[in-house]
């Protein structure tokens, strides 16, 4: 990498040579444990026992380095049933300065493709309501898988310009982690190392300061802002946050880190500007601090309704326009304010779930219904859910309407269907790779199957997903790229024994 790239911050970086050291090594895996699926002592000895040397973090021992690595973590099936994320070590950062408490409503207003929100709901203990927002339709698809993987069934997923998020709702709690030019990507992106354009240069802190002050006008008074980047460049860092500063006249302060957290102090001043002094409250993280990648953290406390909010706007309401979205089958009804899960329709979930696979009402408890019978079934651990046109889904996948019938996700099942005791198939590795690799099996005959169509697929004690029997023959149903992941994982396995 040539030694001009990140030149003009020779002078506001702690240790240069071990910082240009840190970016011409290979940057380690680091994993992030969901206790909304795993027991960390356990995890931590099965993945062992496969020949993973992890080495947790002091400032966060649910996060671990990984020292040695047999193959990708990403090829084990704990991180294919959510047991795990694989999460850069500075990236966690935020989450962990947002602080966000079981029970509370917080914003991810940058969410994809769900890191963070992830983070955040299992902090939660699935307890209280994530929003995870973002623009891209097409980034949509991989938060909404992350965020079912992980089990996550207090989120709320939707799709907006964050600039002009819909209000009405008072967060607690808002993460802006902002798009920025990700020069602290450089160890693992080629793209980062370039750097960007002029043009982006000076684009890129206009959306940042629109994204944060949208945030603190959807914040409550004395809730938390947390921005962050995952770049060096004061221009998208210390100066958005010194522009908020003052613009708010006094109604938003800074907060300091807890001081266990990595880093060095923001800077007050870059090529001629000065900043206000509060900003070195502020948190630097290079790449040779955690042997990771880079981020810029700055918590922000919102005193009172800050200038540019909407006099009695219910957690600010600066461009609360109607945000429109592809909805999959979650009803927003603009105006009302809520949409009110449906009780009937849960009943209906609870009454199929016993005919078709054996399970009771207790497999749902905490959960509510959300959707449609002909569009598909959302559930969420959710009482109600915001009323935007903006909204996408809640919580997880159930059903999806096929005709006359409802076929099961394979997320819903590996959710709420593991316990199934009629139309499951407990298999083996052989009969799993072969169903896999898209070949239909005989059935186990004592599996309990007691009529065709959809069954539960069990392996290893996990139901894995979703399959069909035609009353003679197996076949997977699974989407064609988890099951291309999980044959991964068996063959991964065959070459492992």
């Amino acid at each position: 990498m040539p030694a001009t790239v990140f030149e003009r911050y020779r002078s506001i970086i702690d240790d240069w040579d071990a910082f240009q050291a840190s970016l011409i090594r290979p940057q380690p895996a680091a994993l992030r444990v969901n206790r909304l699926k795993a027991d960390p002592a356990a995890l931590r000895a099965r993945l062992e026992e496969r020949g993973f040397r992890l080495e947790p973090y002091d400032w966060y021992p649910d996060l671990w380095r990984v020292a040695e690595e047999p193959f990708s973590p990403a090829l084990t099936l704990e991180h294919w049933l959510g047991r795990f994320y694989l999460q850069e070590a500075a990236a966690a950062v935020p989450v962990l300065a947002l602080d966000p408490q079981p029970g509370e409503t917080v914003l991810d207003l940058s969410a994809a493709p769900g890191g963070k929100s992830t983070q955040m709901a299992e902090r939660m203990g699935n307890r209280g309501m994530v929003v995870a927002n973002d623009p891209d339709p097409r980034r949509l698809a991989a938060l909404s898988h992350n965020l079912q993987r992980l089990g996550v069934t207090s989120a709320v997923i939707t799709r907006a310009d964050g600039r002009q998020f819909p209000g009405g709702l008072a967060f607690d709690r808002v993460l802006v982690d902002a798009p920025c030019s990700a020069e602290g990507n450089a160890r693992r992106s080629a793209r980062a190392r370039q750097g960007v354009g002029r043009h982006q240069r000076r684009r890129l802190p206009a959306v940042q300061l629109a994204l944060l002050r949208r945030a603190l006008a959807l914040v409550r008074p004395g809730g938390v802002v947390v921005y962050s980047t995952c770049t060096f460049a004061p221009e998208e860092n210390e100066a958005v946050v010194d522009q908020v500063l003052r613009a708010a006249e006094g109604s938003v302060t800074v907060e300091p880190l807890p001081p266990a957290l990595p880093g060095v102090a923001g800077v007050t001043a870059w090529e001629g500007q000065r900043f206000r002094p509060e900003v070195e409250a502020c948190r630097r993280i290079y790449p040779h601090h955690l042997d990771s990648g880079g981020m810029f953290v700055a918590r922000l406390r919102k005193r009172g309704p800050v200038p540019w909010e909407e006099p009695g706007a219910e957690g600010g309401g600066e461009g609360s326009r109607k945000a429109s979205a592809a909805r999959s089958g979650v009803p927003a009804r603009p105006g009302t304010g809520w949409v009110e899960a449906d009780a009937g329709l849960r009943q209906r979930v609870v009454a199929w779930l016993g005919e078709a696979f054996g399970l009771d009402e207790s497999v749902l408890e905490g959960a509510y219904a959300y959707g449609n019978e002909d569009q598909g079934i959302w559930l969420a651990a959710l009482p109600r859910v915001p009323g935007w046109e903006a909204v996408w889904s809640a919580g997880i996948r159930l059903v999806r309407g096929h005709g006359a019938t409802w076929k099961p996700t394979s997320f819903g099942l590996m959710q709420w269907a593991a316990g199934a005791t009629r139309n499951v198939v407990d298999l083996d590795r052989q009969e799993l790779q072969a169903l896999l690799e898209g070949r239909q099996i005989s059935a186990p005959p004592e599996a309990p199957l007691v009529r065709r169509g959809w069954i539960v697929l069990r392996y290893r004690g996990h139901a894995v997903g979703c399959g069909f029997w035609d009353g003679q023959r197996l076949r997977s149903a699974l989407p064609h790229e988890r099951a291309g992941e999980l044959l991964s994982i068996l063959r991964r396995e065959d070459e492992g024994r």
